[in-house]
């Protein structure tokens, strides 16, 4: 009875749970390019006005004077959740505002922090912003103190980076590796699109007809391959920088992709027309990953290393909720009230949930 109650608020229920600012837009990341001189740290124009109010005319547009007006207010902001430490010590930091850039998903702000601390062997690293608002958000930095550029992500549970230490690349591999783990298990868009490819293993044959659940794992390992394979190989070229797309109309076609995958789930389609399906909508998803990476990678050596295991982890990720949701969801789909309500209950509730994401983002 548990795993039933647990299946049904998965499916028809999860998309709602989490606050507007999850489904309207991709998760949070900000840049840190450090040096032995200063770290320029970007954050998104968006991320700053969520922590304070920066529209000071109120027409929900920023302007360059707005920005300046909130500089002093908004380094001393940095300057309690952004920290540098050497031998214990607590060192002193000079920030300000230096500009505007552009990545993969609108306007950040950037600034440059300065210490001379950064130019000694044993520097740590805290980071704090966003995280007590958005558990998603993430820092990933890239650091060449050492002469070797260093990788490394900052999140809610592990906040802090020593800089200039040797990280080898297992330690590189590793970190990536369970970041593309957490984007598609916290990437709720991504997620609600694999259920939705879920789906059809749990509708009857023709005839009433139940398959058995080796035959339904081989057609869902073959939808999933085939979603693997499309985003893999636009999640490498966006990450590499060989193409790419604008943030907003990717993630509107991935929120409309939901809606597509769960009403052709309602309409009983063929599994080779869901391989299909799972291959376009997946050329898209990959531009989805790569706006994690793309903005960071392209100056570092590791950049294949660091893509390919988060690509592992995103994999990973997708083969532990196919595998945990799967049988249970086969076993729930011999019962009649879940042909006769459940089923379409969760198409209609996963179509709809792609709507709403949609015009969220627009």
């Amino acid at each position: 009875m548990m795993s039933r109650i647990m299946l049904l608020v998965l499916l028809v229920g999860l998309s709602t749970a989490f606050p507007r600012s999850v489904l309207a837009h991709k998760a949070s990341d900000s840049f840190m390019y450090i040096t032995a001189e200063q770290i320029r740290f970007d954050v998104a124009l968006q991320d700053m006005q969520r922590i304070q109010s920066l529209d000071l005319n109120g027409d929900s547009q920023l302007q360059w004077g707005e920005l300046r007006a909130a500089e002093s207010p908004f380094s001393q902001l940095l300057a309690r959740r952004i920290s540098i430490s050497s031998d214990g010590d607590s060192c002193p930091l000079v920030i300000k505002l230096a500009g505007l850039s552009e990545h993969s998903d609108g306007p950040y702000g950037v600034w440059l922090i300065r210490s001379t601390c950064l130019a000694q062997a044993e520097v740590q690293l805290s980071y704090s912003l966003l995280f007590d608002v958005d558990p998603l958000h993430r820092a990933l930095l890239v650091s060449d103190i050492s002469g070797e550029k260093q990788l490394g992500v900052l999140s809610p549970s592990s906040n802090t980076a020593k800089l200039g230490e040797r990280v080898s690349a297992l330690e590189t591999a590793e970190v990536f590796l369970w970041q593309g783990a957490v984007h598609l298990l916290l990437g709720y868009d991504h997620m609600l699109f694999l259920l939705a490819l879920l789906l059809p293993a749990t509708r009857l044959r023709k005839h009433g007809v139940h398959l058995p659940l080796r035959k339904v794992f081989t057609d869902v390992a073959l939808v999933v391959t085939m979603f693997t394979l499309a985003h893999s190989f636009t999640l490498v070229a966006a990450s590499l920088g060989w193409f790419s797309l604008p943030s907003q109309p990717v993630e509107i076609a991935i929120a409309l992709s939901i809606s597509l995958a769960a009403v052709l789930a309602l309409m009983d389609v063929d599994y080779r027309f869901q391989r299909g399906l799972a291959m376009g909508v997946g050329l898209i998803h990959g531009f989805g990953f790569a706006g994690v990476l793309s903005d960071l990678l392209a100056a570092s050596s590791l950049k294949l290393l660091a893509l390919g295991s988060f690509n592992v982890g995103i994999e990973l990720a997708q083969l532990l909720l196919v595998f945990i949701v799967l049988p249970l969801l086969y076993r729930w789909s011999a019962q009649a009230h879940y042909q006769r309500w459940v089923f379409p209950a969760a198409g209609l509730s996963l179509a709809a949930s792609g709507l709403y994401m949609a015009a969220q983002r627009l």
